[in-house]
């Protein structure tokens, strides 16, 4: 099987849970944290700020920490690339830095906080600059790209270390995953998504009903999930999960599927 990390439980009060994953992460290549102020889904929740959280736990980590993605429009370059200096002096050899662009999925969230949110062309040449100020001040750090659009796939092909896909089909991402390894034939592709994960049918078909569905997200029970992930993996040089419910028994149950 391939490496597989996961998500912190990010969007809570209790740090206690994140710094449980990132101290024992299970047998799991790593941990990865999302770059909100406020969740998707219900913007009065709390979430921790992702900068912040990466520091704390790159002085506890002993395996990959990463990002994805950093929000190339929340931060000028510079101060990207001071915190990715920042981690890779804390954990040398052990940070990844995942970049966006942001979406329509962020644009509230950037009118709620009264961040500009520019045009396209604007904020791919935010993107370029900000790897490019990673490499100069942070040139030990793995830089990934995060995103579907043609452009942004071309930057990373062009730019980056690795390029990540989330939430695509199978089929959809093995089709981008060969437009960006025909430009970059060594780049590391990442497949990423939410996975709703159960010990068993009963209690899968519970969790389904209490998120309204699966919407786009991986749903089994554990041999289903092997399966589903062996699929992406025959593609992907590495996944990172969103597992739901994010907890230790879940995380626990999805590594012990990767062995």
């Amino acid at each position: 099987m391939i490496p597989v990390s996961v998500t912190v439980p990010q969007f809570s009060t209790d740090p206690e849970p994140l710094l449980d994953l990132v101290r024992d992460p299970s047998g799991l290549a790593g941990v990865f944290f999302y770059d909100h102020l406020v969740p998707l889904d219900d913007p009065n929740r709390p979430v921790f700020e992702a900068a912040a959280a990466l520091g704390a736990s790159a002085a506890l980590a002993t395996k990959r920490v990463g990002s994805l993605v950093i929000r190339a429009t929340l931060r000028p370059p510079e101060v990207t690339a001071a915190i990715a200096s920042t981690l890779g002096a804390i954990a040398p050899g052990r940070i990844t830095i995942g970049l966006g662009i942001g979406d329509r999925l962020t644009a509230d969230e950037s009118v709620r906080f009264g961040i500009p949110l520019p045009p396209l062309a604007e904020r791919l040449e935010l993107l370029i600059r900000t790897i490019e100020s990673i490499r100069h001040r942070a040139p030990g750090v793995e830089v990934w790209v995060g995103g579907r659009h043609q452009r942004v796939r071309a930057i990373a092909a062009e730019l980056a270390d690795g390029w990540n896909c989330w939430g695509a089909s199978v089929d959809d991402f093995a089709a981008e995953a060969a437009d960006v390894r025909s430009t970059a034939p060594k780049i590391r592709v990442s497949w990423g998504g939410t996975v709703l994960l159960a010990p068993d049918q009963e209690q899968l078909d519970e969790l389904i009903a209490r998120r309204g569905g699966t919407d786009r997200a991986l749903a089994g029970d554990p041999q289903s999930i092997r399966q589903q992930l062996d699929e992406l993996g025959a593609v992907a040089d590495e996944l990172v999960v969103s597992v739901v419910p994010n907890r230790r028994s879940n995380w626990e149950l999805l590594s012990g599927l990767i062995d």
